[in-house]
C-alpha cells in the first residue's frame, strides 16, 4: 500500500527551540553523591549533573501546498503517561496538534533525541506537566518553527553505517548466580529498587555475551540536513557533542535505533553513579566511541 502511494515531495527543514518541557533528572547532592529523580523541592539538591537539548529538529514533506508528513526530533523520555499499557505518549498529542494545522491525514514520524538522562519533571515545583500539555506544546513549537523552514532544493541522498564491537560489563560467577536468585524478588519489597535493576541487568547481559556490536547509522538528506541513528538510551551530552561537531547545520540525532542496549551514559556519569549507570549494560567509554563514530560518518558524507 505504501509503495502504491509513492509520489514526489518537496522537503523543508528547520530547527526550533523548546524550553520548559525537558529537564535533566540527575543532580549533585549535598552529601557528594549524584542521584536521579531526587524528589521535588528536595533541599539537598545542589545543582543538575548534566544539560538538556532544547532543539526540535523538523523535516517536513509536502506535495504542493499539502503537508503529508513530518519527521520531528526532540530529546525527552517518552515516560510521561504512566501505567502498564502501550501508548504513543506525548507524540500522539503532537501529531493531533499538527493535524489541526495540516489536516487529519498528516503523519508524524517522531524520533526520540538523546535523552537518557532527561525527563519531564521540574524538581523546583510541585506542578506536573501532563502528557497532553507536553505534546500540544511541542506541536505548536513545530508549527511555529515551520514558518522559518528552508526548502531542501537539491536533495543529495546518501547513507553510511558502522558497527563498533562494544564490551559488555563483566561479573563474577557468584554475582551472576546471586542475580539469578534475585530475579524472583523483582517487583517485591524484598530487594531495593537499584538492586532489582542490577540483578535484571546482570541476567540480561548473560544472553548478550562478552561484547555486542552497536550500529551507528547516518543518513544525508542534503548538504544542510543529516539524520543520525544511535542504539540505546543515550545521554544528552553525547547527542550535543555530535551536533556540535557535525558539518551539517541541521543534524537530527535519534536514539533507540537498531538495538536497545539500555542506557549509554558518559564516562563522567559512570564515575558519578546512580540509576542510569546501574542499569547500563556497556562498559564506560562506549558512548564516547559511538559519538566519535557518528561524527566520522557525518564528515565522510
Amino acid at each position: 500500500e505504501a509503495d502504491a502511494e509513492v509520489r514526489p515531495v518537496q522537503a523543508e527543514a528547520v530547527v526550533a527551540q523548546q524550553q520548559g518541557l525537558s529537564f535533566n533528572r540527575r543532580f549533585h547532592m549535598k552529601d557528594g553523591t549524584v542521584r536521579f529523580n531526587p524528589g521535588v523541592l528536595n533541599p539537598d539538591i545542589v545543582r543538575t549533573a548534566g544539560p538538556v537539548d532544547p532543539e526540535v529538529g523538523v523535516v517536513l514533506f509536502r506535495d504542493g501546498d499539502k503537508a503529508l508528513a513530518g519527521l520531528v526530533n526532540f530529546a525527552l523520555h517518552l515516560d510521561t503517561l504512566g501505567g502498564t499499557q502501550y501508548a504513543a505518549d506525548y507524540p500522539y498529542f503532537a501529531e493531533q496538534t499538527l493535524r489541526e494545522r495540516f489536516g487529519k491525514d498528516f503523519v508524524l514520524l517522531f524520533g526520540n533525541g538523546a535523552c537518557g538522562d532527561i525527563n519531564h519533571i521540574d524538581v523546583t515545583t510541585r506542578e506536573r506537566l501532563t502528557t497532553e500539555t507536553i505534546g500540544t506544546t511541542l506541536g505548536r513549537t513545530v508549527t511555529g518553527g515551520l514558518e522559518r523552514a528552508k526548502a531542501i532544493g537539491e536533495p543529495v541522498l546518501a547513507a553510511r553505517s558502522a558497527s563498533i564491537e562494544t564490551p559488555m560489563q563483566q561479573f563474577t560467577r557468584a554475582e551472576i548466580e546471586q542475580a539469578k536468585k534475585d530475579m524472583d524478588k523483582i517487583g517485591t519489597s524484598e530487594l531495593s529498587f537499584l538492586d532489582q535493576v542490577r540483578a535484571y541487568k546482570i541476567v540480561d547481559i548473560q544472553s548478550r555475551g562478552a561484547s555486542s556490536p552497536l550500529e551507528i547509522q547516518v543518513i544525508r538528506l542534503s548538504d544542510e540536513v543529516a539524520v543520525v541513528g544511535l542504539p540505546g538510551e543515550v545521554f544528552a551530552d553525547l547527542g550535543l557533542a555530535i551536533k556540535k561537531a557535525s558539518p551539517f547545520p541541521i543534524t537530527l540525532v535519534i536514539e533507540l535505533c537498531q538495538d536497545d542496549v539500555a542506557y549509554i551514559p558518559t564516562e563522567k556519569a559512570f564515575a558519578e553513579g546512580s540509576y542510569e549507570t546501574v542499569n547500563s549494560r556497556v562498559e564506560p567509554g562506549a558512548g564516547e566511541r559511538m559519538a566519535r563514530t557518528a561524527i566520522r560518518l557525518l564528515r565522510e558524507l
